[in-house]
């Protein structure tokens, strides 16, 4: 309700360039620097939040100021907005603000739940007028580019962070000395990202290469200059994926790509569109041999065949067989949750959530908020979906690859807390907004 109104007020904006060109280079900003930002300490915030993050707040209230002035001034725009219009991600955030309001209530104030709500808001919501800031809204090209473009970027960032320094234990002395302590889990000859964790980096490429799939099967056959240049940054993107060596992001790779040839494949097929089908067995084939013939990929292997002996899946197990501790403590917390931010506060734990990000929803807003959010979302899906039944192929192949990266994301999100993750989040989000744009008409 709050982006469908913010939608209506941007086109009635005078200084949209200032805004945008301010909220596009915050962007960038945020998302090329990644974790360094965290390098820079901030009174009052805790190490998690970062300069760039606070500044994002700050940016999204003075937009919240203008969109008011402009509110002010064009009071009918509320009558065109209704609770229909509430997007899932804004019932997720509803849910998590009331699980804090109530805990406020019935337990007692902390700030930091309302730090970590804040970032968690401004993040959602910077994700959305940037979606509107870039011009996206239905518009194929430009999101293909704009993910091929921001993709590229952050794999060379990676390779040059990998070139420089591979040791992630070498990377943590090197800032200890400096007074700046990033605790990073140890990672070896492992490709990390300037988000400094493999496993959050590979499954956010997995996005970049289901995006470049679909861009390859859209692209005709007799450009083929643009047609090999997607070929070549297909295997980039894959290449980097695998020098990640996670469990998690090859996972993902496989079921994305499955579902994506389960879906497309079985359409095209049905619809005798040959074309089609015939580049998505070319596409899975050039995936399928660069993956066979990189040694990484053999590691990966290897890690799987040790996860009953492998400290860090142990660990993943330990965190989930907590989780389900706190979740199972009484019927009325499986029912409604502890409170978004609470779980530190109430039980002395050293962090808000564990490694599963549908337990820590459960955690948070309990099973009652969690289904409630889950059948709106499926709500908006359907609604897109009857909406582009008869739509041009090339947003059907948008779709049934959201819907295929939306099921991928949801069952790693059980066992990796992927779905609050910011830099996923920032990253994902205006994807989101632009398939489910497509739930109105026109």
């Amino acid at each position: 309700m709050l982006q469908q109104l913010t939608k209506e007020l941007w086109h009635e904006g005078k200084i949209k360039i200032i805004f945008s060109t301010a909220g596009i280079i915050l962007y960038l900003f945020y998302i090329l620097t990644g974790n360094f930002s965290r390098i820079i300490k901030l009174p009052f915030f805790p190490r998690t939040i970062s300069l760039i993050e606070v500044s994002i707040l700050a940016f999204i209230v003075i937009f919240f100021v203008y969109e008011l002035t402009l509110l002010k001034k064009n009071e009918d725009l509320l009558k065109k907005v209704s609770l229909n219009d509430l997007d899932s991600v804004e019932v997720l955030l509803s849910l998590m603000l009331l699980s804090i309001l109530v805990n406020y209530i019935i337990y007692k104030f902390n700030i930091l739940p309302l730090l970590y709500y804040l970032r968690f808001f401004s993040l959602v919501y910077f994700a959305f007028i940037i979606y509107l800031f870039l011009n996206l809204q239905r518009n194929i090209n430009k999101i293909e580019w704009f993910y091929a473009q921001i993709g590229l970027l952050l794999c060379i960032i990676g390779w040059i962070i990998y070139f420089i320094e591979p040791d992630t234990e070498r990377l943590n002395k090197f800032f200890e000395q400096k007074g700046i302590y990033l605790n990073l889990d140890p990672h070896k000859f492992r490709l990390i990202g300037n988000i400094f964790d493999p496993n959050f980096f590979g499954n956010i490429l997995v996005m970049f290469i289901s995006i470049t799939m679909i861009s390859f099967l859209r692209q005709s056959l007799q450009d083929r200059k643009r047609f090999i240049q997607k070929i070549i940054l297909l295997i980039f993107f894959n290449i980097t994926l695998l020098k990640t060596i996670s469990r998690s992001s090859i996972l993902g790779l496989f079921l994305m790509v499955f579902i994506n040839t389960l879906l497309v494949g079985s359409w095209s097929f049905a619809k005798k569109k040959i074309e089609i089908f015939k580049k998505l067995i070319l596409v899975d084939s050039v995936l399928l041999f660069t993956t066979l013939l990189d040694k990484d990929f053999y590691k990966i292997f290897e890690r799987i065949k040790s996860i009953p002996v492998d400290n860090s899946a142990q660990a993943r197990v330990q965190s989930w067989s907590n989780a389900k501790h706190y979740i199972g403590m009484s019927p009325v917390k499986l029912l409604i949750g502890d409170g978004y931010g609470f779980l530190n506060i109430k039980y002395g734990l050293q962090f808000i959530g564990f490694d599963s990000s549908f337990l820590n929803l459960i955690l948070y807003c309990g099973l009652a908020g969690t289904a409630f959010f889950l059948m709106w979302l499926f709500k908006k899906i359907y609604s897109v979906y009857q909406n582009i039944r008869y739509d041009e192929l090339d947003i059907k192949l948008h779709f049934i690859n959201f819907c295929s990266l939306l099921l991928t994301y949801f069952i790693i999100s059980w066992f990796n807390n992927l779905l609050f993750y910011q830099f996923w989040l920032i990253l994902f989000l205006p994807y989101y907004y632009f398939v489910i744009d497509y739930e109105r008409k026109g």
